[in-house]
């Protein structure tokens, strides 16, 4: 029996097979949905923030509930076979639990967690490893020998990097030998920066200081899950050889369904679990008065005004064909990205 996958089902079978995910070693039953929900635990008492679910929707579980064994098929690519378990549902105080709400206009809730669905408990019995030469992934094992035994700090972003996350890049090298700039590749939705603006602007962030930088790639996707999800990052990155994880103002959120630094709270809760140094640090801003990048009041000329550089507003001029100001990003950056790079 052959069943069709999106992109983000085929992102967490590469990730469980490839050790990306440690200690997770297959998808999440009913009872590690619950534990992790309730305890921060995988079934085997490992500690770890979100389930790793495979959904399905209705017509599909009626097509192949009667298989124990289904070959995965991602774009006429075969990727997998599985072994089912069981079939489940997920009730609505557990997504409760894992997102701290339950609202159905939360992207993460309606894409990730959908009380419609149903999801497999399987395994993966066999990986077909040749689709890893037709994505944009890293091994995190390959990651670890460039670190080698040193520190490094991970760096997560989903943006073309303006002088805030330069400042953060800076950050993280002050306690640490090496940066590992790791952009989150795979979903993108509309108005964002494709795919190759992401990753030629990162590895050029990367070549600004390339004795101390790593370039990689995480191949995931977006849940909107705020500090459970920060949380998951900093696990993918002690994965992948880090020893320190940077945490954002709002990291992993979305809008303002989570509190400004509700992330670096929850992760410096668990430091010690996560077994990761947490870097933490107020928002980085561009000075008004001298154009000085910083997160307090000015070295440089003892003011606190402060203009803030996002990467929305980012976007913003660049779709309007405006002129992007030294002072909020490096122009060799600047120099690649235009309008063709927005997804339409």
């Amino acid at each position: 029996m052959k069943l069709n996958i999106n992109k983000n089902i085929l992102s967490d079978i590469v990730n469980i097979k490839m050790g990306v995910f440690r200690p997770i070693q297959k998808f999440s039953s009913k009872s590690e949905v619950v534990s992790i929900a309730k305890k921060f635990e995988t079934d085997n008492k490992k500690f770890f923030s979100m389930p790793i679910i495979f959904p399905v929707m209705p017509k599909e579980k009626k097509k192949i509930e009667n298989y124990k064994e289904i070959n995965i098929y991602y774009l006429n690519n075969f990727i997998a076979k599985i072994k089912i378990i069981e079939f489940y549902q997920i009730e609505k105080n557990l997504i409760n639990k894992i997102f701290g709400f339950y609202k159905s206009s939360h992207p993460g809730i309606k894409n990730f967690i959908n009380v419609n669905n149903f999801y497999l408990d399987c395994s993966i019995i066999y990986f077909n490893s040749e689709i890893l030469s037709k994505i944009e992934f890293y091994d995190p094992d390959k990651i670890k020998k460039k670190i080698k035994s040193k520190t490094c700090v991970g760096f997560h972003t989903r943006n073309v990097p303006h002088n805030g996350h330069l400042w953060i890049h800076n950050f993280g090298k002050k306690f640490c030998q090496k940066l590992l700039i790791q952009p989150m590749i795979g979903q993108y939705k509309k108005g964002e920066f494709n795919e190759k603006a992401l990753i030629e602007t990162n590895k050029i962030a990367t070549e600004l200081d390339k004795h101390k930088s790593i370039f990689s790639t995480f191949f995931s996707y977006p849940k909107y899950c705020g500090p459970r999800e920060a949380i998951l990052h900093a696990l993918v990155r002690k994965n992948y050889g880090c020893t320190h994880f940077l945490v954002g103002r709002d990291h992993a959120g979305y809008k303002n369904f989570y509190k400004k630094y509700a992330s670096q709270k929850l992760c410096k809760k668990y430091e010690k679990k996560i077994g990761i140094k947490i870097l933490i640090f107020k928002e980085p801003f561009v000075c008004r008065n001298c154009k000085n990048v910083t997160n307090q009041k000015c070295k440089n000329c003892n003011k606190l005004k402060k203009i803030f550089v996002s990467g929305t507003n980012i976007r913003k001029l660049i779709k309007h064909n405006k002129k992007i100001p030294d002072y909020f990003m490096n122009q060799k950056i600047y120099n690649i990205i235009n309008k063709d790079s927005l997804i339409n």
